[in-house]
């Protein structure tokens, strides 16, 4: 089959294994982050039109009315202002660590390392470096994102939907946040995997280069 290819033997490889995992935690971050991002919250008007589309068309607030309508828009805009910045960033982590993955993938597929064995030295340095980097991270990441869910802007907005009777307007991560945030701690525990695994390769690789020379 494909896997027979000389090149694409290393697909069968731990190493390769370690880096797949590790492409596919970063679409995990990249995707959850992205749902954090890219929504605005608010009241979406499910009996009528629902979703997103009814919310970009100002049809969002028919549960409200006159004043109570204008200001839960401005505190859904406010609020997903506030949170923007830091979805963005984490959505910037995870393509880049999505990038990152695939180019490792690539050079074991290339053969690189065995040409060129500093590279898996190399290698290791950046995986303890990204693994040790993403701890404040994520550090970063929840405190950032607790600060605006303390925030007297959430609170203002939790109590306006709940004196409405809108329920899952709570000022508490919700389920995209938790995951991107447990997909980033394996992404540690898989980087530190895979610098562990790169100096195994540099070894094994150092030692069947010498073995023409002893013979």
């Amino acid at each position: 089959g494909l896997l027979e290819c000389r090149r694409c033997r290393y697909l069968c490889t731990g190493r390769a294994w370690c880096q797949l995992v590790q492409a596919l935690l970063a679409v995990l971050v990249l995707a959850c982050s992205s749902v954090s991002c890219g929504s605005a919250g608010g009241y979406t008007g499910l009996p009528s039109l629902g979703g997103i589309y009814y919310y970009q068309f100002g049809g969002a607030y028919s549960g409200f009315s006159g004043a109570d309508g204008e200001r839960a828009r401005q505190l859904d805009q406010r609020f997903y202002l506030l949170k923007l910045p830091i979805a963005r960033t984490a959505t910037a982590v995870g393509g880049c660590l999505l990038v990152f993955s695939c180019l490792l993938v690539l050079v074991g597929v290339l053969r690189l390392p065995w040409h060129f064995p500093a590279w898996l030295l190399l290698e290791c340095i950046l995986d303890t470096v990204i693994a040790i980097g993403m701890v404040p991270a994520l550090y970063f990441f929840f405190h950032f994102l607790l600060g605006v869910y303390n925030s007297s802007l959430c609170k203002e907005r939790e109590q306006l939907y709940q004196s409405k009777g809108y329920q899952g307007f709570r000022c508490s991560l919700h389920g995209a946040e938790i995951a991107a945030g447990l997909s980033g701690c394996i992404t540690v525990m898989a980087y530190l995997l895979g610098a562990g695994l790169a100096v195994r390769g540099y070894r094994t690789v150092h030692k069947r280069k010498q073995m023409p020379v002893q013979l």
